[in-house]
Parts: C-alpha cells; sequence; structure tokens
C-alpha cells in the first residue's frame, strides 16, 4: 500500500540540472580540464562524487573543485534566481499528495549548504514532511541509503514509497531499495534508459504522475478490500 512519495530536489523538484551542467563545465574550463561527451556531470549524484568520477587518484583537486563548483552556483543562484524555477506541475503535484493524506519527503544528493538557499528563494519548506540530504549517509545513489534512511524518518516501509527522479542513478537507488520509481525523462535520461535503470514509470511531464497516483489509490483500495 502506497503512502508516501519521495522526490528528488535538482532537475525534479527544480528543473534546474542544465544550469549545474554549465556550471560544471565553467569549473572545468577555469581548470583547464577536458571534459569528454553531451554531459560533464551525472545527475543526482552530488558534486563532491561527480568530481570524484574524474579525479578519484587526486584528492586534493576533488576538494579544489567541489568548493569552486559550489560557490559558482551559489553567485549563479543569487543573481539569476529567477531561472531556478519549481518544475512546472510540481505544486499541483504536492497538493494532490497532500489532499490524499500522504506524506511527502525531499531527498536529495546535494548537501545543507546548497539545499537551504534553493528551498529559502523558493518558499517550499512546509511542502515537505522530511528532508534528507547527502553528508547525512555514506554512499551516494544509486546505492539505496539515502532513500532508505528517508523511509525511516517518515516511519514507513520501503516498498509503500513511490520516487520521483530525474537521474539514472536516482531511480537506480529507487529500485535497489525496494521502491517504486517514476522516471522524469530528459536529454540526459531517455525513457528507455529510465526503464531499464529500474523505473516503474518513465513519463514526460509532471502531470502524468497524476494519473499514476490515481492508479495507486485504486490499488491501496483494493488491498483493503473497498
Amino acid at each position: 500500500m502506497t503512502g508516501a512519495v519521495i522526490f528528488d530536489l535538482d532537475g525534479t523538484v527544480l528543473d534546474n540540472e542544465g544550469e549545474w551542467e554549465s556550471v560544471f563545465r565553467q569549473v572545468a574550463e577555469n581548470n583547464n580540464l577536458q571534459s569528454k561527451g553531451a554531459w560533464i556531470h551525472e545527475p543526482g549524484i552530488g558534486i563532491t562524487v561527480n568530481w570524484k568520477r574524474h579525479f578519484s587518484s587526486d584528492p586534493g583537486l576533488v576538494d579544489k573543485l567541489t568548493r569552486e563548483t559550489w560557490n559558482l552556483y551559489n553567485e549563479m543562484f543569487k543573481v539569476q534566481s529567477a531561472k531556478f524555477k519549481v518544475r512546472e506541475g510540481i505544486v499541483d503535484l504536492v497538493a494532490k499528495i497532500k489532499g490524499l493524506g500522504w506524506m511527502t519527503a525531499l531527498c536529495t544528493s546535494s548537501t545543507w549548504n546548497v539545499v537551504e538557499p534553493e528551498l529559502a528563494e523558493l518558499n517550499m519548506y512546509l511542502a515537505f514532511d522530511v528532508t534528507t540530504t547527502g553528508e547525512e549517509v555514506l554512499l551516494a545513489k544509486p546505492d539505496p541509503e539515502i532513500f532508505l534512511l528517508t523511509t525511516q524518518k517518515l516511519g514507513v516501509e520501503p516498498g509503500e514509497c513511490l520516487v520521483i527522479e530525474d537521474s539514472l542513478a536516482g531511480v537506480r537507488a529507487a529500485s535497489s531499495g525496494g521502491m517504486k520509481s517514476a522516471g522524469l525523462v530528459s536529454g540526459y535520461a531517455g525513457r528507455e534508459e529510465l526503464l531499464q535503470s529500474g523505473a516503474t514509470w518513465a513519463v514526460y511531464k509532471i502531470e502524468e504522475i497524476g494519473q499514476i497516483l490515481d492508479g495507486l489509490v485504486k490499488l491501496n483500495k483494493s488491498d483493503v478490500g473497498e
């Protein structure tokens, strides 16, 4: 029986994964680092882990790049906060979930110093019953640790949760943690990639998740024999 929905932050609640990518690329350029592929960062795993993917043998460089990335993003957020908007449909979706009497959580690999100004600027503190950030766990997505910790905070079983994610690492984490997930199709994560990574559903618009909720409500009723 489903009774809680866990939201990722960057790229899911906020439509800002493109801004993060531009920051990573700018930091790489500032440090004369070569970048390959369409995306230099992998959404969903956090700043430090992303740089470790490229420079695991140089922790000093990883620390330097992490600080530069956060500082540049923070400056960009302050100057251009109008660009950092809640993804279309999220507010209505949260209201629908609350109307069902279900709980909501925010679960992000970003650290609190990244999350706090975003939530403060967007006035979304009260939208979520609990918030879990990257510094609370040892292992990054696709390990399910951060989602499992969130279910403990909510007081529910993993199978009672629906995770909403935009990253392949995120849907892998939800799947391995025994949770249902709705993956958001994007330029980074295509429909088939999301499904192959373990997403229960792959959607193009937030509004489609409302239909998924309607189906889960019916399943809940059938489970209790209504």
